[in-house]
């Protein structure tokens, strides 16, 4: 059944979904304003262990990193309010045949300035990959956009074990543990530098 509507939220449409839950542009009824919602699958008790992280990412004002607005429960489903960011993510532009070098080193220093700014502030990403770095177009130039920054520390005791959060051919070794740190990111970005600049 397609979901239309959702508490004060008009779903417009789907646009996408992973382990964690599906995504929705949706416009909310009494702002008039578009965002992405996503609505995950994890159960209303594990909400209290979510609070802090909750609040953590909904500090965090970068003009690289997707914002965190909100967390809530509507109709009995645990759902994250995130910025709308029109755009096509790096997978996309991976697979239609890649970029040019001094392309990427402008998107991945833009990534880099994200991640230095998060890890200051103590959040760490643990799933940087091609399909969480959106890219949109702002004033004649590319603007990159980290989306699911720190929601992987979500994915934890009671739903998914830590060990398996993350994308298994951009994971730092030490992730396979379930030990992360700043450099686990790091070397997810040194993955995925090294995937734009030779295209496997």
């Amino acid at each position: 059944v397609l979901l239309k509507n959702l508490g004060k939220y008009e779903i417009i449409e789907w646009l996408g979904g992973g382990r964690f839950g599906d995504v929705f542009l949706a416009r909310d009824t009494i702002i008039d304003k578009e965002f992405a919602l996503k609505i995950s699958r994890m159960r209303r008790e594990e909400v209290t262990m979510l609070k802090q992280e909750a609040r953590l990412l909904s500090s965090l004002s970068h003009p690289c990193i997707v914002r965190f607005y909100n967390i809530d429960f509507i109709e009995s489903k645990f759902v994250l309010v995130m910025e709308y960011v029109k755009g096509n993510n790096l997978r996309d532009i991976i697979v239609e045949g890649g970029i040019e070098i001094e392309h990427t080193l402008k998107i991945i220093k833009q990534v880099i300035d994200a991640l230095v700014y998060a890890h200051q502030n103590k959040v760490l990403h643990r799933d940087l990959k091609p399909e969480n770095i959106l890219i949109t177009e702002e004033d004649d130039a590319s603007v990159v956009k980290i989306t699911d920054f720190g929601l992987a520390k979500f994915i934890r005791a009671g739903s998914i074990s830590a060990s398996s959060a993350g994308t298994p051919i951009y994971m730092a070794p030490e992730a396979w543990s379930g030990s992360f740190s700043d450099k686990s990111d790091i070397w997810s970005l040194g993955t995925i530098f090294y995937e734009l600049s030779t295209g496997v």
